[in-house]
């Protein structure tokens, strides 16, 4: 009871802080916040018959800063990115499906929305729409058109990916090594993975309207949505909703969830929603994905159609990984694990998921055993 206590009043003091520091920002700034242009940030949902899940974030505007090409120009572009200002307390107007609802955002700025609906998924994969506004805010388009994943009907396998070191090189593992990497380098200069461009091209058939429904799970903040959608864009892999991270502070927590939490969280959530899918898991063995896949193997069995593994470092058949990647198999749930993804194809195909509606039509039984 002392220790909770002690906590929810450090993460109180702790967000008044922030709080504080943000308004400093805004007297040396010669602003007042009260008046501030603001920048609706929403995020790509996602709907099953029943209901639409929505997410977005108030920031304050702020005019995109000119990278240019000098190392500490690029760099302060890149910072600025992940120092956004959240705006709380804002109501934001959410339309679609016959509905309009008004939602208010937290403390970090974030608003979410549940919708429930009575519409039944389209035949095939296809994106939706929702409208968003600020009806009492400044915002640089009065109306944001926001895309919403729907499922096709005729399908009922997903695809749940990672984002660093699965679909693009970011060198997680070791930050001293690849700071310039992540905290210089733009979307158009990053790399792709080797063969995951093909490997999900393979799977979507179309990377703006895939075939079938991809979620991305990472550990990256929410600050990096859209340089990883740009990204996404420039390497032709599938778009589709993102389930990132909040490092923000508010006062009900110091420390957001861990990263193993974070990510079993995501995908135990995408496996929920859509009770009638299996999942093909692609992810690496640089950050514990092999552990938190053996994991939703364990507790959901063949729902997740396979397991995908980008070896980082030549170690995911030895060692402990190697156990997980063999209890996997064991289940029943076929793994991959390799350099890169082009050795995968082999694999897709074995599987038919190059062939989305005959695999579509050999698995609708097993996915409701």
């Amino acid at each position: 009871m002392v220790r909770s206590s002690l906590n929810k009043l450090l993460r109180s003091t702790i967000a008044d802080l922030e709080r504080d520091i943000d308004t400093i920002s805004d007297i040396l700034d010669g602003r007042d916040s009260r008046d501030d242009k603001v920048r609706l940030l929403a995020y790509a949902g996602y709907r099953s018959a029943a209901a639409v899940r929505l997410k977005g974030r108030i920031v304050r505007y702020a005019k995109p800063l000119d990278a240019g090409e000098g190392l500490l120009t690029r760099m302060r572009a890149m910072l600025a990115i992940y120092n956004s200002q959240e705006v709380p307390g804002v109501s934001v107007r959410i339309e679609g499906y016959g509905q309009a609802h008004d939602v208010v955002t937290d403390e970090e700025g974030y608003f979410h929305l549940e919708m429930a609906i009575d519409q039944s998924l389209p035949a095939t994969t296809q994106w939706e729409q929702v409208a968003m506004s600020v009806p009492d805010g400044e915002t640089e388009q009065a109306i944001v058109q926001v895309p919403v994943m729907a499922p096709g009907s005729d399908q009922h396998w997903g695809i749940i990916s990672d984002i660093d070191d699965t679909v693009v090189e970011t060198g997680a593992t070791n930050f001293v090594k690849n700071w310039r990497r992540v905290l210089v380098e733009r979307p158009q200069e990053r790399l792709a993975v080797p063969g995951a461009a093909s490997l999900y091209k393979m799977i979507a058939r179309d990377h703006v309207a895939p075939a079938r429904p991809f979620f991305y799970v990472s550990s990256s903040p929410w600050n990096l949505y859209g340089f990883i959608t740009e990204f996404l864009e420039l390497n032709s892999i599938p778009h589709g909703p993102m389930f990132l991270k909040d490092y923000g502070i508010d006062s009900n927590k110091l420390i957001d969830s861990g990263h193993d939490e974070h990510k079993l969280a995501a995908i135990e959530t995408i496996l929920a929603f859509y009770p009638e899918f299996r999942f093909l898991l692609i992810g690496d063995n640089g950050q514990r994905d092999v552990t938190i896949y053996a994991k939703a193997v364990k507790d959901y069995g063949t729902r997740v159609a396979g397991v995908f593994i980008r070896d980082v470092d030549g170690s995911c058949r030895s060692g402990p990984e190697g156990d997980l990647l063999a209890s996997i198999e064991a289940r029943g749930v076929p793994t991959f694990c390799g350099a890169g993804f082009d050795d995968a194809l082999t694999v897709v195909k074995s599987l038919d998921l190059d062939r989305p509606l005959e695999a579509a039509r050999a698995v609708v039984a097993p996915a409701k055993a």
